[in-house]
């Protein structure tokens, strides 16, 4: 679970502040609250939702298609955005006819 995101160059003093407030809680606390969470993310199908997500993804990311080959070439060859940008033309908002 992510409860916070900082920029990079924060993220060595930001994990070392965290975990200096986590070492003030007793592991007993610790361990009852992970267990709770967990449990609670089980009862709410959390588990059962990654999992099938990670079966769709599996396929997805193991496929080979010719949209999939040139954005990765083009990531490759001009970059992330570059890459986007060419997506979103084929399958945005752009090639239904709608501004962007």
């Amino acid at each position: 679970m992510v409860n916070r995101v900082v920029p990079l160059a924060d993220l060595r003093e930001a994990t070392l502040r965290y975990a200096e407030r986590l070492a003030l809680i007793s592991p007993e606390a610790l361990t009852a609250t992970k267990l709770a969470v967990n449990r609670g993310a089980e009862a709410a199908g959390l588990r059962q939702a990654i999992r099938s997500g990670m079966d769709a993804l599996m396929v997805l990311y193991t496929s080979h298609t010719e949209v999939g080959e040139r954005f990765f070439a083009l990531i490759q060859t001009e970059g992330l955005a570059a890459a986007l940008r060419w997506r979103r033309a084929q399958f945005g908002d752009e090639a239904r006819g709608s501004p962007a």
